[in-house]
């Protein structure tokens, strides 16, 4: 009797599903593969480090993922605190101007949120409401970011009633991101390129774009990926040096201190649930714990791929319970995004593509409703009832996983938007 073996099973085909996940993984057990070989030889570290700064950019999803959640978080403080905007850093907040001439920040920060005149300031304002919602649709993000950077610069600084630590992680962050490609996914920049252009751009605007053009490709791909490195070496700074601080308090090292943030008066929006939480004591000392180990080893989990997953989800859950329970929302939700850089492109086109199994797996009327609205009216004009097996031509390639280097990242893209 024949005994069959692994080797004997049968592929499976290269355009399903099965098959492309097994693609993704394989290829991201060989980059593993390939970072750990160099590692072992020192004498490959400055080839194989240019190589990766300027072959193709890394990170785009995550960098797309990072753009929509800060745009998110400044959208979100704008609204919240709109009815007191003057108080906070307008006209009624000029007893707080002896402390923020301490920071000794440039006059021209202060200029763009006036302190003398409530109708300038509003206007200023609206105009930083109106670039944050640019920036999250991704709509001429290479032009509406070092704007936004300038205005959400100028509003933090005018006062020091509303900052935390996320303030300085986004400023930081937002600096990077004028040199990374925000837009290549999930923007109307991206919708706006695959279209093609509208109409014939004006002579001057053809004349630089012209320009660009001679711009080596390398560049671009170099100041992105410039950006992505200098991003997550300042979140591995911002854990490690946490770490190192907690590890001086007492509290930290017996496993104390997690009782005492939650019952902190000033930051507690459950108070019920704090206190619920707070009668776990194994919880709150495990909570202790985990928070210091996870934070300091972070660049050292980051390197093997199950120790990163581990690593992102619990720090994810950190931030996530931080935001819930301490009301630290905008911090927590800055963090998280930059923690987005550590998860590789081939990884968000394998959670798409299960999504996408997921939709076609689903039952007709569902499946209709998880269709986008131009598909649905399609499907009603040509007779449909969105039920039957012949999915839309978008929506049978959906799934499709393209290499590494191939597809919309294919090298030949300048990722420059003009």
């Amino acid at each position: 009797m024949k005994t069959s073996t692994r080797d004997e099973r049968p592929t499976p085909a290269a355009g399903s599903w099965a098959g492309r996940a097994r693609s993704v993984r394989s290829r991201a057990a060989a980059q593993d593969a390939t970072l750990l070989r160099s590692l072992r030889t020192p004498a490959t570290w400055p080839r194989v480090a240019v190589g990766w700064l300027t072959e193709r950019e890394h990170a785009t999803y995550s960098f797309a993922a990072l753009r929509i959640t800060l745009g998110l978080v400044m959208i979100g403080v704008l609204v919240t605190s709109f009815a007191d905007r003057h108080y906070l850093w307008g006209v009624g907040s000029r007893f707080v101007d002896p402390l923020v001439r301490l920071r000794d920040w440039p006059d021209l920060f202060g200029k763009l949120f006036s302190k003398t005149d409530a109708t300038l300031f509003d206007l200023a304002y609206l105009v930083l409401a109106a670039l944050a919602v640019l920036f999250t649709l991704g709509l001429r993000t290479r032009i509406v970011t070092p704007f936004l950077l300038l205005f959400w610069v100028g509003l933090s600084t005018n006062s020091t009633l509303l900052t935390n630590g996320g303030d300085v992680v986004m400023r930081l962050t937002l600096f990077f991101a004028l040199f990374a490609d925000l837009s290549r996914h999930f923007s109307l920049d991206a919708v706006r390129r695959r279209r093609g252009p509208a109409r014939q751009p004006a002579a001057t605007l053809a004349g630089i774009r012209a320009l660009l053009a001679r711009v080596p490709r390398f560049v671009p791909v170099l100041l992105h990926n410039t950006a992505l490195v200098l991003s997550a070496y300042q979140i591995m700074l911002i854990y490690v040096n946490s770490a190192i601080l907690k590890l001086m308090g007492e509290e930290w090292r017996d496993g104390s201190a997690t009782y005492y943030s939650l019952m902190l008066d000033g930051y507690r929006p459950w108070p019920a649930l704090n206190d619920l939480l707070v009668q776990m004591s194994l919880g709150v000392v495990l909570a202790s714990f985990m928070a210091v180990a996870f934070q300091g080893l972070f660049p050292v989990l980051i390197l093997w791929r199950p120790s990163r997953i581990v690593a992102l989800v619990v720090i994810t859950g950190m931030h996530l319970m931080i935001g819930l329970l301490l009301g630290l929302w905008p911090f927590s939700l800055a963090m998280i995004a930059l923690d987005f850089l550590f998860v590789r492109d081939a990884t968000w086109r394998q959670g798409m593509a299960l999504a996408s199994r997921v939709r076609s797996s689903a039952p007709g009327w569902i499946r209709e409703r998880m269709r986008p609205g131009d598909e649905r009216s399609s499907a009603t004009a040509a007779g449909g009832d969105g039920s039957g097996s012949a999915a839309p031509a978008d929506e049978r390639t959906t799934g499709v996983i393209a290499p590494e280097g191939e597809g919309e990242d294919a090298p030949g893209r300048v990722a420059a938007d003009r």
